[in-house]
């Protein structure tokens, strides 16, 4: 597999799209090259938002030049406002003006919000192309990323419009979660600790130590740790 260190994937047996999803510190460096090892490189649209962009998506568009993609950065601004009809015909207009087409890749770098949207966009755009999922929010590492929901809200309701739509290839590199704001970062584990009790599991959480239960996401049940220093 690509990079210097061994991050054992976590498989989803689906049976029509099975995918990994990787969890571990440092995945950022050569996202290109696992990107690269599942499908053939070409012009690719990067969608994230103005918080995580200026944080991680350099380092992102370097990885996937190096392993052959053609970037090109689509920002939103943050916030669930950006769930929207408006925002997800942006994503598309910018997608045909720098002429991609049904052999191209999205890459969602992101939270919650953009994972859903960007996710949208790559099941509308030409009926459906490649979706690659870089959660940078708990929440978004331990749930929503995985699945293949996808959507945008509408004027009567949140996640009223959407698609399902599943990713290629999950890349959670605990390294982004150092960026969070202290409260959103403990609001994601208290969203890890309801899931896992609503379920019987048992969250155990110190300072170095966060739990991921992307297993439950996927059915199986199963926790997953990541130790980070």
């Amino acid at each position: 597999s690509a990079g210097s260190t061994t991050h054992t994937p976590i498989e989803v047996p689906l049976a029509r799209s099975p995918y990994q999803v990787i969890v571990g510190p440092g995945l950022i460096r050569d996202c290109g090259a696992r990107i690269a090892e599942i499908l053939k490189p070409s012009r690719c649209a990067l969608v994230t938002d103005s918080n995580v962009g200026p944080l991680h998506a350099e380092a992102v568009e370097a990885s996937l030049r190096q392993a052959g993609f053609e970037p090109i950065r689509i920002t939103v601004p943050a916030g669930e406002s950006s769930k929207s009809f408006e925002q997800a015909a942006k994503i598309c207009d910018a997608m045909i003006a720098a002429g991609l087409d049904r052999s191209s890749v999205l890459v969602a770098l992101g939270g919650g919000v953009v994972g859903d949207l960007a996710g949208f966009a790559a099941a509308i755009y030409y009926r459906g192309i490649p979706c690659i999922q870089m959660p940078t929010t708990i929440v978004a590492q331990v749930d929503s990323s995985v699945g293949g929901k996808t959507g945008i809200n509408a004027p009567g309701g949140k996640n009223l419009v959407g698609s399902f739509h599943q990713p290629r290839l999950v890349i959670a590199d605990t390294d982004t979660l150092r960026t969070l704001p202290p409260r959103e970062f403990h609001e994601g584990f208290a969203e890890c600790g309801q899931v896992c009790a609503s379920l019987g599991g048992i969250l155990s959480v110190n300072k170095r130590v966060v739990l991921f239960a992307i297993g439950i996401s996927v059915g199986k049940g199963q926790f997953y740790i990541v130790v980070f220093d």
